[in-house]
């Protein structure tokens, strides 16, 4: 299973400049004179046992005057922290590259909506499109305040994740938050005014029946932004609704059940969550939970039977959020604001108690949405999917666009043949990790580098195909190759799918002694190659021949494995199919 995690980091104008109008509103972004949580997050991941995932940076400006320095910034704390883990950082400017590709393809200007980092939700979009655009089976969707303790945290969310469990395919999981006394319980301090406001207190019990109880794996009314994990066929369908401003991971998880996805908590799958201190004011907080519960309750409220969507109630939701989704919601509104207007009077704060009892005001005549919030979140739903497609139409170029901002490999330039020179230090790093060079002293893979060239393609381009010439042997270095065979026309039979050959695979080892390529190969994804030519091998056997023949062991070895594979597949395909296409030996 691919995997790709995403973390979205936000930055805003330097220590001391004031926010202005226009600027994007987040809880805490960091200053981009300051350095943030992200490093701290980026260094809790090298306990990872499996490093076998793209990670996308997704650097998020609160305007465009900090995109530049918020760059800088990111690309100095990523280099610091240097994971393992191929790493991508997406600009603002990727994104608006990306959208001009795209809208010579087909993107309208509706559809182009989606593609903004303003905005939770939004950049929640954008973490989805990532996942996409790299080919993603699943999307780890984490936040830049969290710290990893579990070595084994990849593999522990994508365990459950496409399979049946209780009659359902799970396409969401949910992990859950530790605060900093290691508690799932939000760390937040009681106060009276919040008596008819118990948004804390549901939660926790929302929590000790989901997660503080078994079984491991069970559905969940909630869900957490910062440790979600998405099958590709739910985030490719179901996106994020722009038009809620708090409370995007909860309403994702309502939007998901509405398109019939299943989406489970796992209890055993936690990260520490270690949020700066919110700066903004109780009654404003309170504010923004008014306007995101009376626009999730519309649009609950208007659904109809459409197609084959799945009609979801409150009482799905309880404890949490159904209790805030139901009628008596004005009550609470009206009780809580009072209250907590009577405890800022208290304490002398006559502005701040106007400001609450404006709320009661405002969720009646200006938080209710006055368009259809349902049929609204359907034509985004639909507006997704046709960006998706576009994507998928246009990959190349996208992944092109992305790709320039792999920080764990040096910019590219190609030439026609898909060549680029691959620098010594380059050459002795990747092989050094390659189990079939073991065999190599560091003296030996440097003489290497002068007969060695990187062939690159992206996504579903061609190789070779089955009759071409066979000039020179090549590793996979990145990425995966998919071998197909052409049965003949007369069997009416559709191609057949052979292997895969993934990183330290060998293709074409045989070139010295036959020339014709008798598969068709295809890059499944972004691929590298590292390739000898035949012309080269003779002269490496000639001027080296210790480190030849090494090399030729390498491509025996590759042979005979090849062979075994075969005749387990000619075993297997014979029974059925009298039409059987050996693994052959000479890919």
């Amino acid at each position: 299973m691919r995997k790709t995690m995403i973390i979205p980091t936000y930055w805003c104008r330097r220590t001391g400049e004031l926010w202005q109008e226009g600027d994007a509103v987040y809880d805490h972004p960091t200053p981009v004179d300051q350095e943030g949580t992200l490093e701290r997050t980026l260094l809790s991941m090298k306990q990872f046992h499996e490093k076998d995932f793209k990670l996308v940076i997704l650097i998020c400006p609160t305007t465009p005057e900090v995109e530049e320095e918020a760059y800088g910034q990111v690309l100095r704390i990523t280099r610091r922290a240097q994971l393992n883990a191929e790493t991508y950082l997406f600009t603002a400017g990727d994104l608006r590259e990306m959208t001009d590709i795209l809208h010579t393809t087909g993107l309208t200007d509706q559809g182009a909506k989606l593609l903004s980092m303003f905005g939770y939700s939004n950049v929640r979009n954008i973490c989805l499109l990532a996942a996409s655009i790299l080919t993603a089976d699943a999307a780890l969707l984490i936040d830049d305040d969290e710290v990893f303790e579990l070595p084994d945290f990849v593999p522990r969310s994508l365990e459950f994740l496409g399979r049946r469990v209780y009659g359902d395919i799970v396409h969401g999981v949910a992990g859950y938050y530790l605060n900093s006394k290691g508690q799932y319980y939000d760390d937040v301090k009681p106060e009276p005014w919040m008596t008819y406001w118990d948004r804390f207190g549901c939660k926790a019990r929302a929590f000790d029946q989901i997660i503080g109880s078994g079984p491991r794996l069970k559905r969940t009314p909630f869900a957490f932004g910062g440790a979600m994990i998405l099958h590709r066929e739910l985030f490719e369908c179901v996106p994020f609704d722009p038009l809620v401003t708090r409370g995007e991971d909860v309403d994702y998880l309502i939007n998901s059940r509405m398109f019939g996805f299943s989406f489970f908590l796992d209890n055993t799958l936690s990260i520490k969550h270690l949020p700066q201190p919110k700066s903004h004011p109780q009654w404003k907080r309170l504010r923004e939970d008014i306007y995101r519960f009376v626009y999730q309750r519309a649009k609950m409220a208007g659904q109809r039977t459409t197609g084959n969507l799945v009609h979801v109630s409150p009482e799905d939701f309880d404890p949490y959020p159904g209790e805030f989704l139901k009628p008596d919601l004005e009550e609470k509104i009206y009780r809580s604001s009072m209250m907590l207007s009577a405890q800022y009077l208290a304490e002398g704060d006559s502005d701040a108690a106007m400001e609450a009892m404006r709320n009661v005001y405002l969720a009646k005549h200006d938080a209710p949405p006055v368009f259809d919030a349902f049929r609204a979140y359907l034509e985004t739903q639909s507006q997704w999917e046709k960006l998706i497609h576009l994507v998928r139409q246009e990959r190349y170029a996208v992944r092109a666009v992305l790709e320039r901002h792999n920080v764990s490999a040096p910019e590219i330039h190609l030439d026609r043949e898909h060549r680029r020179k691959l620098t010594q230090e380059e050459l002795l790093t990747v092989l050094a990790k390659l189990p079939v060079f073991s065999v190599f002293t560091e003296q030996e893979r440097a003489i290497l580098h002068d007969y060695c060239h990187v062939k690159t393609y992206y996504e579903h381009e061609t190789v070779f195909t089955s009759g071409d010439h066979n000039e020179e042997v090549c590793l996979v270095l990145k990425g995966k190759l998919r071998l197909v065979a052409n049965r003949e026309a007369s069997s009416g039979s559709a191609p057949l799918e052979i292997a895969y050959l993934t990183q330290g695979s060998f293709l074409g080892e045989n070139c010295l002694s036959q020339s014709v390529f008798r598969l068709s190969g295809t890059a499944e994804e972004f691929t590298e190659l590292l390739c000898i030519s035949k012309m080269r091998l003779k002269r490496l056997l000639n001027e080296h021949p210790a480190i030849g023949v090494k090399l030729l062991q390498c491509f025996l070895a590759s042979l005979s494995e090849k062979i075994n594979r075969s005749n387990d597949l000619r075993k297997e395909t014979a029974a059925y199919d009298y039409n059987a296409v050996d693994m052959p030996a000479d890919v």
